[in-house]
């Protein structure tokens, strides 16, 4: 498409003015002189670098930048400056290596030692991140997309034990309301089972002194 061309040709002249160098630049080979305006003859860039259009903005065209870096830290670190994470390649001698790259970059999918393998394979979620979106096609995970979720619960030994919600925190709330459903949470989430313990020590005691005080209060 004419436009995009002129898009891609936008973009590679904004990383021109700023420093870049195109390296190796293919030819739009035997098609008509009408037909010219509709490609994009492959191109090799280098010197580029965050501040350039090319590196923040989606091309969707046949041009390469290249970027020289010193560390996994650097690389990893360029690779996730971007609003945008869809995928990842990433090549090396060692797979070991390349997958732990891999790993530390924010994307949907990751290909190692190879590019876009992931999307031949229909049996996984395909997908990105940031501002390349949300939610998967294929795999379980693109069936279930499909799929109108219901969660449903209910007592499970009904009648014997019925839920309701603890009187600390029914309307109207009790002064250690706050402390009482900080002290639910620990007990049922607390990292630590002795933290656990204690806060569970604590809903029972509050559950107790609430209990006791709405029997003096009905005595009265």
């Amino acid at each position: 498409m004419h436009e995009h061309s002129e898009k891609l040709e936008a973009l590679l002249n904004d990383a021109l003015d700023k420093g870049a160098e195109i390296v190796a630049r293919g030819s739009f080979g035997h098609i008509g002189e009408d037909a010219v305006d509709q490609y994009f003859p492959p191109t090799v860039i280098v010197n580029v670098n965050h501040s350039m259009r090319l590196m923040q903005e989606e091309a969707f065209g046949p041009i390469m930048p290249i970027m020289k870096f010193s560390s996994d830290e650097e690389v990893i670190k360029l690779a996730n400056d971007s609003k945008y994470g869809l995928g990842c390649a990433v090549f090396s001698g060692s797979q070991s290596h390349a997958r732990e790259i891999a790993s530390h970059i924010h994307c949907g999918v990751a290909a190692i030692n190879d590019f876009a393998s992931t999307y031949m394979c229909q049996s996984l979620p395909f997908g990105g991140v940031k501002h390349s979106g949300f939610g998967r096609f294929g795999g379980v995970e693109g069936l279930r997309a499909c799929c109108l979720v219901k969660s449903v619960v209910e007592d499970r030994w009904w009648p014997l034990i019925k839920t309701k919600i603890p009187k600390p925190i029914q309307y109207p709330v009790a002064e250690n309301g706050f402390e009482f459903q900080e002290s639910l949470v620990e007990a049922l989430y607390g990292l630590s089972i002795w933290d656990r313990l204690q806060a569970l020590v604590n809903v029972l005691k509050m559950l107790t002194e609430q209990n006791s005080t709405g029997g003096n209060k009905k005595e009265k």
